[in-house]
């Protein structure tokens, strides 16, 4: 939380740990499988939970599930950017969340990058 940079100034105060571990809950497309479960570290989503414990105090959970949950498999065509980190390098973690509209229909054309 306080690991600074070689060449700035020590920053004026302390990155705030957020107090949960959030996931996600998932099945892949094998036919054998039992499901996954998956922390995600995703910025905005640890942004989402400091900024909505301020504006909707002990409701602030609600708020959260319905962004990061029923949205996200709702109204978005979630996918997950996946990583490790150096102490657990077999470990994987969601460490970004990319999140286009759904395609409304079969006859649509899904969204392109290029």
């Amino acid at each position: 939380m306080r690991q600074g940079d070689l060449f700035e100034s020590e920053p004026k105060e302390d990155l705030e740990k957020i107090p949960f571990d959030f996931s996600y809950k998932y099945r892949c497309d094998d036919t054998a499988c039992t499901g996954h479960t998956m922390k995600c570290t995703d910025w905005e989503m640890g942004q989402s939970w400091r900024k909505w414990r301020t504006d909707y105090g002990d409701k602030w959970e609600e708020a959260f599930r319905e962004t990061y949950e029923r949205k996200m498999k709702g109204q978005y065509d979630t996918h997950f950017y996946v990583g490790t980190i150096n102490q657990h390098p077999k470990e994987w973690i969601v460490v970004g969340l990319f999140y286009p509209p759904l395609v409304a229909s079969a006859d649509a054309v899904p969204m392109s990058l290029f």
